[in-house]
């Protein structure tokens, strides 16, 4: 039985972690075009990913880290970021050095340039 518990509290948790990302990303404006009603529902994953990278200061980054797995968060980076250099260009270098250690981040994000 204690096993489930624990499962259990884990996965409130996290819950709360998602919640609480979804909350100051609301409260901060960068989810504008969701529905007031809706701020305490919560996003898609993706979408939660998505706007933690594009929109929190690099000192709250890692709340997102701490809500999503690592695979997880750079896999939406390399899919929804990485082919938009005009859009997310200086911000993809800066995620790539300080966020996925990669060593040589021009050099990285170019082989994901459409």
């Amino acid at each position: 039985m204690q096993p489930k518990v624990a499962k259990m509290s884990v996965q409130r948790n996290h819950m709360a972690k998602k919640q609480s990302l979804s909350k100051q990303l609301y409260d901060s404006g960068y989810l504008w075009s969701y529905e007031a009603a809706s701020k305490d529902a919560l996003l898609p994953d993706e979408e939660l990913i998505l706007n933690g990278l594009a929109h929190l200061e690099f000192e709250d980054m890692p709340m997102l880290f701490a809500a999503f797995p690592y695979r997880q968060i750079k896999s939406v980076w390399q899919r929804r970021m990485l082919p938009y250099p005009d859009y997310y260009g200086t911000l993809n270098l800066l995620l790539a050095a300080l966020f996925f250690h990669i060593k040589s981040p021009k050099k990285y994000t170019s082989k994901y340039v459409a």
